[in-house]
């Protein structure tokens, strides 16, 4: 997973992983209402478990959780009016924030009080079900509320055959393709949460929020929290949602032989990095994007021939600062 800082006239951020694929995609949004602009009217007020979903075409909540909605076109004293709100209280504003598209955003809680477990998703349909062996771009736009408890880790996006569900509001149990494992701390700037990965399956449901338990759930505390009634816990705005089929050949290639020397012999990879004493991490993916091998090391790492259970496969290597990807061949 990929996270990038962005003001919002900034450019969006691209994850860029390299396959080589042959042919060309024309970038298509899979999702049909990215930034939450389908409903027929806009609402005022605090949503209720029902809300969410009553209010918009495609996204619905698929628990009992109470995702949120924010508009900048309602009257200022709505509790959810945005870039500012004069809604007096007793519950507290989240933040403010404009969207990043549109007039409207969604927001959800990523995290509420310890050892609660208490969560929300959305979750929409996508157009059309992925293509297996087809590589995607998958990402969300997020932004801490200003005035929130804590900042998280955890936020990430689960794609899957058929929509996920649950008559509670915890934590629901799937691994998303797409997840930020550091804590997303900005409550000024939309943060990209964004990756690259092969279909391995027919997905057409993408959910979106934070599917670790508390336990393992990462916080740090916001600067800018006011302590008012609501504000407990990790509340983010999100937008911009994209699910977009990706022909990697095209794409501009992060120059690999500036970060790492990628050798190869008879008994398995090699890769050595430019600058000594640098910490990276090398993983070896299947076509079908299936993770086969991964490994962390510092100045060089080997990859054996036994890991791959295929002629072919893509090694990703990332050190935190930068990331490229590569096909890799094992000679016979």
């Amino acid at each position: 997973m990929i996270s990038q800082n962005i003001a919002l006239t900034l450019s969006a951020f691209l994850a860029v992983l390299v396959f080589l694929f042959a042919g060309q995609t024309q970038a298509q949004n899979l999702v049909g209402d990215a930034s939450f602009e389908s409903g027929d009217e806009v609402f005022c007020g605090i949503m209720g478990a029902s809300d969410f979903g009553n209010n918009l075409n495609d996204w619905t909540s698929p628990t009992q959780g109470t995702p949120q909605l924010f508009f900048t076109n309602v009257n200022s004293d709505c509790w959810n009016a945005q870039p500012t709100s004069t809604y007096p209280g007793p519950i507290g504003i989240k933040g403010s924030q404009l969207p990043w598209d549109g007039e409207s955003m969604a927001g959800i809680y990523a995290y509420t009080i310890p050892d609660f477990n208490q969560r929300h998703y959305i979750q929409s349909p996508l157009s059309s079900p992925l293509i297996p062996g087809q590589a995607y771009k998958i990402g969300f736009y997020a932004s801490l509320a200003d005035y929130m408890e804590f900042g998280s880790n955890g936020l990430g996006a689960h794609l899957s055959e058929g929509g996920m569900s649950a008559n509670n509001d915890g934590v629901l149990t799937a691994t998303p393709q797409v997840v930020s494992e550091e804590v997303l701390s900005d409550y000024i700037r939309w943060t990209l949460i964004s990756d690259t990965v092969i279909a391995d399956a027919a997905y057409d449901h993408i959910t979106i929020g934070n599917f670790q338990t508390d336990a393992i759930t990462v916080l740090e505390s916001n600067p800018a929290s006011t302590g008012a009634v609501g504000t407990y816990g990790a509340f983010y705005f999100i937008d911009g949602v994209y699910v977009e089929p990706v022909t990697l050949s095209n794409i501009d290639v992060p120059k690999a032989p500036d970060a790492w020397d990628i050798q190869t012999s008879s008994t398995g990879l090699t890769i050595i990095d430019q600058h000594p004493g640098n910490h990276f991490k090398a993983t070896l993916f299947g076509f079908d994007g299936k993770r086969m091998f991964e490994v962390e090391g510092m100045n060089q790492i080997e990859i054996p021939w036994s890991a791959w259970n295929s002629s072919c496969a893509l090694i990703k290597l990332n050190d935190g600062e930068k990331q490229v990807s590569q096909r890799i061949c094992r000679p016979f």
